[in-house]
């Protein structure tokens, strides 16, 4: 028999755990071996409970594109070309390496690609195998249809938030009929769709997912919390551009959080418990996270931030007018003090000047504008301690955020001195007195309330947020991306090959889905 659409094939022997074949001529032998797979029950359950596990590594593993996405967004900054850090963090921005034989290049955005369809498909596999067949209990019954719908809602979601089109297809569909590539607008609704009958199946009865499915128990009102606020995630970072920032339907958004969860969701990812991020754990390393002085450098009071932002790009390095590039700011979530002595004894809640300064600095040839004096305090990142999978500072951030774009300025201040506050800076108002002045922009003006508000959001969310990346969906939602940053990726080459469509790419200046000059003026 062969098949009607190649790519669903594909997608279903990855479920599998084959590999796609690139032959355009593919014989279907998935239905016999999904028979054979899922003769029992359990090996369905099996199949449907892998899939938190296939979306989590997107954002987690050290094959995915998180840390390229971080440093293409200046969350952090690094020399080592590892995870292609460098090669799409470099200035000018290059496009998507959207080729086979492209390599890292290639296969590090595809893996989110691969993954999230993993998850898709193996749900829709393994509940079709459970119609009409019951697991000997209402409350094992509704808890795999509601995590099934939870893992659809949250996999088609990050196909919505990363892919510039997608596929839809869930157990009710005919796997090997056609299904079209649809905007990931569409995709959106979809996967919004699918968090909402998660909820509404899960209000049918009590139950509790175990552990090794989602790196936490998980209980019937934990997953309608979870849902509610990964729908107000989705809709708010979805947005390319300024516009569609602003035109996202903020009264859900809110209605969303509402419903939400009330204390920070997080994993286990202590070693042993079968979860963890190869991402962050590299992401501790002296020169692998080093923060970016294109947005922390304007925490700045000093005035090197603006010397050193005026300085042509291959002449930037980590000392302005030969004096070390300190950032000297009330913002106690830097290291206090004006000298490099003071600094190195006096850490700050996020960042720190790490012990042999210096050892960090490597590779000028790929731009000495990478280095920094300061790394992360978090140490044991990814297999030594639980970690956030969304935060109440998230969803609080993005209800000021709802309320500065409905007018509601003193609503939205409030909100934002909660955070303000708490790092050692003076509240601010709705006519957005900065008295502080951080952030201090690179023309050299305090921020007003909607940078404030930005600023308060990339610090509470750094390396948090969807795959980690809350720094990249927000910059490209508020236009803060560099010139030439891929705004999405294009659908994978060898998938676009499996259905015979003309090959594209995004990003590079002046590209298809590419940032116009940002912001602050890059």
């Amino acid at each position: 028999m062969r098949t009607k659409n190649r790519m669903l094939v594909a997608l279903l022997l990855l479920a599998s755990g084959a590999a796609a074949c690139a032959d355009l001529e593919v014989v279907n032998t998935v239905a016999p071996d999904r028979e054979r797979t899922l003769a029992r029950p359990e090996d369905a359950v099996g199949l449907v409970s892998a899939g938190y596990r296939n979306w989590w590594n997107v954002g987690s593993s050290y094959d995915g594109p998180m840390m390229f996405m971080s440093t293409a967004s200046f969350q952090h900054s690094a020399y080592p070309a590892n995870f292609v850090m460098v090669d799409y963090s470099k200035i000018p921005r290059i496009p998507i390496n959207n080729n086979t034989f492209a390599g890292d290049q290639y296969s590090y955005f595809r893996y989110a690609w691969v993954q999230y369809y993993r998850a898709i498909s193996g749900v829709a596999q393994g509940l079709q195998a459970l119609e009409g067949v019951s697991l000997g209990s209402s409350s094992e019954d509704t808890r795999i249809q509601a995590y099934g719908k939870l893992v659809q809602g949250l996999a088609h979601g990050g196909i919505a938030l990363l892919f510039d089109q997608g596929y839809i297809f869930d157990e009710t569909m005919d796997l090997e009929e056609p299904q079209p590539l649809v905007p990931y607008t569409q995709v959106l609704e979809a996967a919004l769709k699918y968090l909402d009958d998660a909820i509404t199946i899960a209000s049918r009865d009590t139950f509790t997912i175990p552990a090794d499915w989602m790196g936490r128990d998980v209980s019937r009102d934990d997953l309608i919390k979870f849902a509610y606020s990964m729908k107000a995630r989705y809709r708010a970072n979805v947005a390319r551009t300024p516009d569609e920032r602003k035109a996202v339907d903020w009264d859900a958004v809110v209605a969303d959080i509402d419903k939400g969860i009330t204390e920070d969701w997080e994993m286990n990812l202590v070693s042993g418990s079968g979860w963890g991020s190869t991402g962050l754990r590299y992401a501790q390393l002296k020169g692998w996270g080093q923060l970016s002085y294109f947005v922390m450098g304007m925490a700045d009071q000093s005035g090197k931030y603006q010397k050193w932002m005026s300085t042509p790009i291959n002449s930037r390095t980590v000392t302005v007018d030969g004096e070390p590039f300190l950032i000297v700011t009330p913002d106690k979530r830097f290291p206090q003090g004006s000298t490099l002595a003071e600094q190195t004894a006096n850490r700050g809640t996020l960042w720190k000047i790490p012990n042999a300064v210096g050892e960090q600095w490597a590779r000028p040839d790929r731009g000495e504008w990478r280095w920094s004096y300061y790394n992360s305090v978090y140490e044991g990142w990814g297999n030594s301690s639980p970690w956030p999978v969304i935060t109440v500072a998230e969803l609080d951030l993005l209800r000021a955020e709802a309320h500065y774009h409905k007018g509601e300025f003193a609503q939205a201040a409030a909100i934002v001195n909660k955070y303000r506050t708490a790092a050692g800076l003076n509240a601010t108002d709705a006519s957005g007195t900065n008295t502080d002045c951080v952030p201090k922009l690179p023309n050299g003006e305090c921020g007003d309330l909607w940078e404030m508000l930005k600023w308060e959001k990339r610090l509470e969310t750094y390396f948090k947020g969807h795959m980690m990346n809350s720094w990249f969906f927000d910059g490209r939602g508020w236009g803060d991306l560099m010139e030439g940053t891929f705004l999405e990726f294009p659908v994978p080459a060898l998938d676009l090959e499996l259905e015979g469509l003309p090959l594209y790419t995004t990003g590079g200046v002046g590209g298809r889905s590419a940032a116009p000059v940002g912001t602050y003026g890059y």
